[in-house]
């Protein structure tokens, strides 16, 4: 059995958050699996208002665009990986934050914030650069 996660795109404007999408990953769920590969494909991200240059590849007009690049760079075949509804929870929890008045400012925005379905405090929030060198803490009642 997959260790189970989501992947929420979310726009922070002030204290107010908006999720755009819910994205269920069945797979691979864990910090090393999804949250590794979701910060190895933020890092290089940059999030702009308009174009302002022809990188496709790296440049996302905002974060309806970010989110729907994700999709298009990880929906590879049938299953896997869904669009679900906004409260859904999986064992792993990734939130993708960009906040509106960043955008186009700096690279690196991205924020991410992981809850694990058990716990009520965040596992890890920052940058995609941290999450990369971050590791989970054991868990104390694996015996």
């Amino acid at each position: 059995m997959g260790t189970r996660s989501t992947i929420r795109f979310i726009e922070k404007y002030e204290n107010r958050e908006t999720q755009l999408v819910n994205i269920y990953q069945q797979f691979d769920g864990y910090i090393e699996g999804v949250g590794y590969e979701l910060a190895k494909w933020l890092i290089n991200k940059t999030i702009v208002n308009g174009f302002v240059s022809n990188d496709e590849k790296n440049n996302a007009n905002g974060i309806g665009c970010l989110a729907a690049q994700f999709i298009k760079d990880f929906k590879k075949h049938i299953g896997g990986l869904y669009i679900v509804g906004s409260t859904n929870a999986q064992e792993y929890n990734y939130d993708v934050i960009i906040d509106a008045r960043q955008i186009g400012r700096v690279n690196d925005i991205a924020l991410i914030r992981i809850s694990k379905y058990d716990e009520k405090a965040p596992v890890f929030i920052g940058r995609p650069s941290e999450l990369l060198t971050f590791k989970e803490p054991e868990d104390d009642d694996a015996a």
